[in-house]
C-alpha cells in the first residue's frame, strides 16, 4: 500500500462497530477503534482476534466522548471517522410493550 489509510471507529467494541472494524481491516485500512475501558476483555478481545488485526493495523484507544483530549488522541492522523459511540447509556427496557 503506497499511502496508509487510517480511519477511526468510535464505539469500535459495539456490535455495529466491531463489524465495521472487521470490514475496514479486510479492505486494508489501519483502524483506530475506541472503547470505554482498555482493561475490559469484553471490549477488546474480540477486536484483537479479528482477521488482519495486529499492532500495526489496529490500535485501541480508551476515550471519554466528553473529553476533547482523549477523542483527539484517537482521531489524530486519520483520514476519516465513523462515529458510532454515544456518550449516554440507555437503561434496559424491561417490558417493551
Amino acid at each position: 500500500m503506497s499511502e496508509e489509510k487510517v480511519v477511526c471507529v468510535t464505539g469500535g467494541s459495539g456490535f455495529i462497530g466491531s463489524w465495521l472494524v472487521r470490514l475496514l481491516l479486510s479492505r486494508g485500512y489501519t483502524v483506530h477503534a475506541t472503547v470505554q475501558n482498555l482493561n475490559d476483555e469484553k471490549e477488546t478481545k474480540h477486536l484483537e482476534s479479528l482477521e488482519g488485526a495486529d499492532s500495526s493495523t489496529l490500535r485501541l484507544f480508551q476515550i471519554d466522548l466528553l473529553d476533547y483530549d482523549s477523542v483527539f488522541a484517537a482521531i489524530d492522523g486519520t483520514v476519516g471517522v465513523f462515529h458510532l459511540a454515544s456518550p449516554c447509556i440507555v437503561d434496559t427496557v424491561h417490558d417493551p410493550q
